[in-house]
Parts: C-alpha cells; sequence; structure tokens
C-alpha cells in the first residue's frame, strides 16, 4: 500500500513537472499608489457621481423631496428622449466603457512587460465611427503587440472591428481605433436646404450629334411614262 501511495506521488510529481507553467509577475506597488492610480482610471465615474450628488443636495435645500426626484427623473427621461441628447451622453459613456474593456483585454491578453506592466491609456473620444485611444507603450511593448490582439479588442469592446496606427515619431505612442459602425454603408441623407441646380453651367458639355436621315429613294420616269 505504501508502495502504491510512493508510485502515485511520483507520478503527480512527474506530471507536474512536464506540465507548461507561466511565472506571473506583480510590479510591487503601494498603497497609496494603487488609489492614486483607481482615482485615475475612475475619473469619469467620480465626477458624474460628485455633480450628481452636488445637484440633489442643492434641489432638496429648496424643495421637498418628492419634488427633487420628478425634476430628476424628469431631466433623465427627457435626455433619453431627445435623440442629439441622447447621442452626447451615449458616445462619452461608449469612451469610458471602452477605455476600461481595453486595459482588460491587455491583462487578459497579457499585453505587458515581464514587470506586469500594461500599456498606459492616456485619452479616448468618441469619433463618427466609434472610439479613438490614445496610449502610451511602456518599455518592452511595441506596437506589434497590440496588433496581434486587435480582434481581441474589438470582441472586448463589443466592436465591429479594431486598428492601430503608430505614431510617426514617437513609436512609444499609438493610437487604437475602435470601429463600432460604417458611416457609408447607411442610408444616404438628402439635405432639406439643397435646392435644384437651375443655373447653367460654366461649360456646358455639348449636344449629342443628330442621327443621320435614311437615304432617300429616287424615281427615274421615262420619256414614254412624261409623254
Amino acid at each position: 500500500m505504501a508502495g502504491r501511495r510512493g508510485s502515485v506521488r511520483t507520478s503527480r510529481e512527474r506530471l507536474s513537472r512536464s506540465e507548461p507553467f507561466e511565472v506571473f509577475t506583480r510590479p510591487q506597488r503601494s498603497l497609496p499608489a494603487r488609489i492614486v492610480g483607481l482615482v485615475i482610471r475612475l475619473r469619469a465615474e467620480l465626477l458624474i457621481a460628485a455633480v450628481a450628488v452636488a445637484v440633489w443636495l442643492w434641489l432638496t435645500d429648496r424643495m421637498p423631496t418628492w419634488a427633487a426626484s420628478l425634476i430628476l427623473a424628469a431631466l433623465v427621461l427627457a435626455v433619453g428622449i431627445w435623440p442629439p441628447s441622447r447621442r452626447y451622453v451615449l458616445h462619452p459613456g461608449y469612451a469610458v466603457m471602452t477605455r476600461h474593456r481595453l486595459r482588460a483585454v491587455c491583462v487578459e491578453r497579457r499585453v505587458m512587460n515581464y514587470s506586469g506592466n500594461v500599456p498606459l491609456l492616456l485619452w479616448c473620444r468618441p469619433t463618427a465611427v466609434g472610439e479613438r485611444v490614445w496610449v502610451l507603450l511602456r518599455a518592452g511593448i511595441d506596437a506589434a503587440d497590440i496588433e496581434r490582439n486587435l480582434s481581441h479588442i474589438g470582441s472586448t469592446c463589443w466592436a465591429a472591428d479594431a486598428r492601430v496606427t503608430p505614431h510617426r515619431r514617437v513609436a512609444a505612442l499609438v493610437v487604437i481605433d475602435v470601429v463600432r459602425r460604417d458611416p457609408l454603408t447607411g442610408r444616404p441623407h438628402t439635405s432639406p436646404h439643397a435646392r435644384p441646380d437651375t443655373h447653367p453651367h460654366p461649360n456646358p458639355a455639348p449636344a449629342p450629334a443628330p442621327a443621320p436621315a435614311p437615304p432617300r429613294r429616287l424615281t427615274v420616269v421615262g420619256d414614254d411614262q412624261s409623254a
């Protein structure tokens, strides 16, 4: 029995030694540094929460609670119904979500250096087709590491595609375009202010030449017939 246990233990040890493994290290950061990093990543959410709390306190100080709740609910409903305001809120929201999802895919796909540092996401803004993110690559990471994971970036950000463009002068700075929609595939729109072109063109095209007339058949009348 003891020999069997020894053989089982030996096979397990042999199996653990033969299996591939990965040594993943994390940089040692202090607690204040972690808090500062978290505040920087959540700056948009913290700003929105602070503004909402300030508006709530200002309204409840001047009116009953039910009236303040009704005003806030009407404001949120109006922003969600009116298309321009909905786009104004939705597109920056997608930009914030893309920044968080992009950092998540860098961690999961090991787009980092051997010290465990992921690229720095400097800025993210909405574009006509999605979002554009400026990324600063740390030491040990290049644009090829980002390019190899473009399919994962597109799927993680819930987008149709993702593209990377290195900076012309600074190799450590790349731009990632998250493509969500293609404006060229939609239905063409005509401006209501467009007017038909009634003015003559300065160089009008020459008129097409008329088709040639069919040849006429000549009938020769003899002398006997004319007499």
